[in-house]
């Protein structure tokens, strides 16, 4: 390889990575936040599909209530917070509508899981 094509690529590369962390260090907030919101609606709607195949009971519709509930305030913390405690919930909520229904238990250990 002649000196200057090592020379131009040297320096390209070291402008693509200044350019990288400039974007990270700039930008990355707005993405972190953009990318929670968008995390828990897609989860919210594979949820909410599933508990509109749940049996009819007064719990189903809220549940729904519950969950966007908990969206909303989950929404209003930070990124690394919100996801953990999200996550939780979400994977309580699947284990609770494996059988099919919700009963008033299993609402009320969720409700609490908000709280």
């Amino acid at each position: 390889m002649k000196k200057g094509c090592f020379l131009t690529v040297i320096a390209l590369f070291t402008i693509i990575i200044a350019i990288g962390f400039f974007l990270y260090r700039k930008y990355w907030p707005v993405i972190k936040e953009s990318g929670k919101e968008k995390i828990m609606n897609v989860a919210f709607n594979e949820i909410e599909e599933k508990i509109n195949l749940l049996d009819k009971s007064v719990y189903q519709d809220s549940l729904k209530l519950l969950l966007q509930k908990n969206i909303s305030l989950l929404k209003q913390k930070n990124f690394d917070d919100a996801m953990n405690k999200f996550g939780e919930f979400m994977d309580q909520t699947k284990v609770f509508i494996i059988d099919g229904k919700i009963d008033s238990l299993e609402f009320t250990a969720l409700k609490n899981m908000v709280k």
